[in-house]
C-alpha cells in the first residue's frame, strides 16, 4: 500500500538488469553461415539441417519406416489415418520414388482441400466458438467455401493476404473472403490484432497501453498505428453480399501513454515510416473523394460506425480514392516486408513438423529468435521468388530429410526439438482425430471425402472443442480430454454400431493372438510387438465385450492420438 522502501527497489533494479542477459545469450549462439543460392528448396533445407547438426556435435535419427511415413503424411495432409487398404497399397509399392508420388498424390486430393480449409479457418479466424450458430456462419457467408478454393485453385498467398485485408472480392466463391474482417463486428482493434497475428505473426496487443515490454521494437505508436489502417472499415450490406467497406474521412485519434501524455495515432506499420494521409482530419465526408459515388445511404448521419452488425445497406461498398487499407496491404504483403512470407513459411513448418523455426509461431519478434534464422530467410525469399506457391512449399518441406526422420532418438541424451534431428511427436488436430477415430472404426469416406452412413461434420465438432488447440506451445492433455474420450455417448456408438467394419473383420480372425495383430494394423497401422500380444491376448481371454473395449481403448491411447 505504500512507497517501496530504497533497499527493495534496488534489489528489484538488480534483478530486473540480470534478465537482459538472457535474450543477448540466445542470439550470440546462433548459427551463422550461407546457404547456396542456387539449389532447390529441398536441398536448401537438408543443407542447414545438415550443417547445423555438424556444428552441434549431433547425429540425427535415422528415415522413418514406411509404415510410420504413410500414417503421417496422410495425418497432415488430408487429416485423417490412411485405411487398411492405402496403406498396405503404399507399403506393397516397390517404386523408390514412392513417398514423392505419395505425397503428389494427397496434395490433389479433394480431401486434402477440405482439411486445409478447416485447418486455416482455424488459424486465420480461431476456433469458432462452442455455439453452432459461430460455425454456421461462416459456413452461410461462403468463408470455408473460400478457404477451400484458395488450396485448391493454389491461390498465390500474397492474393490471399489481399483477399482478406482489402475484402474487395469478386463475385461467386471469392466473397467468402469478406468474412476475414466481417467476423470482427465493426471492432477495429480486433481487426488489427488478427491481421497481424494471422498474417505477419507478430503480437501486438502488448503495447496497447505502453511500448512492449519485452520485445522493445514494438513501440505503443505501432498498435495504434496499425488500429488507425483499420479505423474507417464498416461493415455493409450490398447487392453482392456482406462486405467491408471504408470511409475516405475520419478515423482520427489519439492515445496516451502510462504518464498520462497523449498523441495523435499515425499509420505506421511496425519496421516502416508513417504513411502521410491525404485527406486532412477536419475534411467532411463527401462523394468526390471516392471512386465512385455512393449511395445517399453511405451518407446517412444515422449510419455511425459501432460494433456489432450495424448494416448499411448500399448498392456497392464504397471505394476512397485514398484508402487506408490498401496502403497497408502495399506495405504489408509485398516483397519488401520479409515477415510476411516469412511468417506463411513458419506456420507451415510447424504444422509439419510440429514446431515453428520460430517458436510459438505467432511471436516472431526479438525476443524468440529463430532457431535456424539462415534458413528462414532464405525459405522466406524462395516462398517470394516463387509468387507464393503454397503447394510448393508444402511439397518442399514434405519431401526433406528432417520431415521424413525417424522420432526414435538412439542417443542418450535427447537433443533440444528445436535441433529437428529427429521427428517431433505431435497431436493431431481435432479434424484429423474426429476423421480417424471413423477410419479406425470401419467407416470409409468417398472421393470427395464424405462420410455417408455418419455425422462426421457432428462429431468434427465435438472434437474442436475439446481438443482445440493446433500449435500448442506445450502439448499438455487435459482430465477433460480424457473423459471425452473413455467415457462419452458420440464416440461409444461407434463401438456398437452396425456399421463397424473394423470390429466385424476382427472377430472373424480364428484365434486371439490374431484378433490382436488384426485390431493393431487397423487401428495403429503396424504391426503389435511380443508383449503388446501376450497383454492383448490375455485382455481378449476376459470374454466377447472384451474386444469393444480393447479396441476402444487403441483409439483413445496416447499413440492414436500422436502423429509421431
Amino acid at each position: 500500500k505504500d512507497q517501496l522502501n530504497k533497499k527493495d527497489i534496488e534489489d528489484l533494479r538488480s534483478w530486473i538488469d540480470g534478465l537482459n542477459a538472457v535474450p543477448i545469450a540466445k542470439k550470440e549462439t546462433q548459427s551463422k553461415f550461407e546457404i547456396p543460392a542456387n539449389i532447390s528448396l529441398v536441398q536448401a533445407i537438408d543443407f542447414a539441417m545438415k550443417r547445423s547438426w555438424s556444428e552441434e556435435g549431433i547425429e540425427p535419427s535415422l528415415n522413418s519406416s514406411d509404415d510410420v511415413f504413410c500414417r503421417r503424411v496422410y495425418l497432415d495432409l488430408i487429416g485423417r489415418i490412411p485405411s487398411r487398404k492405402e496403406l498396405d497399397h503404399f507399403l506393397d509399392g516397390k517404386s523408390p520414388s514412392k513417398r514423392a508420388e505419395l505425397i503428389d498424390k494427397l496434395l490433389l486430393k479433394n480431401e486434402h482441400f477440405s482439411y486445409m480449409s478447416e485447418i486455416f479457418n482455424a488459424i486465420l479466424l480461431g476456433r469458432e466458438s462452442e455455439r453452432k450458430k459461430s460455425r454456421d456462419e461462416r459456413e452461410k457467408n461462403g468463408w470455408l467455401n473460400y478457404l477451400e478454393w484458395v488450396f485448391r485453385t493454389n491461390r498465390p498467398w500474397d492474393l490471399v493476404a489481399k483477399d482478406l485485408v482489402l475484402s474487395r472480392p469478386n463475385e461467386g466463391v471469392e466473397s467468402g473472403a469478406s468474412w476475414f474482417l466481417f467476423e470482427q463486428k465493426n471492432d477495429h482493434s480486433k481487426m488489427a490484432k488478427i491481421t497481424m497475428s494471422a498474417l505477419l505473426g507478430k503480437q501486438i496487443q502488448c503495447a496497447q497501453c505502453h511500448d512492449h515490454p519485452v520485445s522493445t521494437e514494438i513501440e505503443q505508436r505501432h498498435y495504434w498505428g496499425m488500429v488507425s489502417f483499420f479505423s474507417r472499415s464498416i461493415n455493409v450490406q450490398t447487392n453482392k453480399g456482406i462486405r467491408v467497406a471504408e470511409r475516405a474521412t475520419g478515423g482520427h485519434s489519439k492515445y496516451a501513454d502510462l504518464s498520462g501524455k497523449s498523441y495523435a495515432s499515425e499509420l505506421v506499420l511496425l519496421g516502416n515510416e508513417p504513411v502521410k494521409e491525404v485527406v486532412g482530419a477536419s475534411e467532411k465526408d463527401h462523394s468526390d473523394l471516392y471512386v465512385s459515388v455512393p449511395s445517399k445511404a453511405w451518407f446517412d448521419k444515422k449510419n455511425k460506425e459501432k460494433k456489432g452488425y450495424n448494416l448499411i445497406k448500399v448498392d456497392g461498398a464504397p471505394v476512397p480514392k485514398f484508402s487506408r487499407r490498401q496502403k497497408l496491404i502495399e506495405l504489408a504483403f509485398s516483397d519488401k516486408n520479409s515477415s510476411f512470407s516469412e511468417s506463411f513459411v513458419n506456420r507451415v513448418w510447424a504444422l509439419l513438423l510440429g514446431r515453428g523455426i520460430v517458436h510459438p509461431v505467432d511471436l516472431m519478434d526479438s525476443a524468440h529468435p529463430p532457431s535456424h534464422p539462415d534458413l528462414l530467410q532464405w525459405m522466406g525469399r524462395d516462398f517470394a521468388n516463387s509468387d507464393y506457391d503454397i503447394r510448393r512449399l508444402i511439397r518442399a518441406i514434405l519431401m526433406s530429410r528432417a520431415y521424413q526422420l525417424s522420432s526414435y532418438v538412439p542417443a542418450k541424451v535427447k537433443p533440444l526439438p528445436q535441433t529437428f534431428s529427429y521427428h517431433i511427436i505431435k497431436p493431431i488436430s481435432a479434424e484429423a482425430f474426429s476423421k480417424s477415430i471413423l477410419i479406425a472404426m470401419g467407416h470409409y469416406p468417398d472421393e470427395n471425402g464424405k462420410f455417408i452412413h455418419v455425422d462426421a461434420e457432428k462429431l468434427r465438432r465435438e472434437f474442436a472443442v475439446k481438443f482445440p488447440d493446433l500449435f500448442p506451445e506445450v502439448y499438455s492433455p487435459t482430465v477433460q480430454q480424457a473423459l471425452y474420450l473413455s467415457n462419452n455417448e458420440a464416440i461409444e456408438k461407434l463401438f456398437i454400431s452396425e456399421d463397424n467394419l473394423t470390429l466385424s473383420i476382427i472377430a472373424k480372425q480364428d484365434s486371439n493372438i490374431n484378433k490382436v495383430k488384426e485390431s493393431f494394423k487397423l487401428i495403429l497401422g503396424r504391426e503389435p510387438d511380443p508383449e503388446e500380444i501376450e497383454e492383448g491376448t490375455r485382455f481378449l481371454d476376459r470374454g466377447s465385450e472384451s474386444l469393444k473395449q480393447f479396441c476402444w481403448t487403441l483409439v483413445s491411447g496416447s499413440e492414436f492420438r500422436m502423429n509421431r
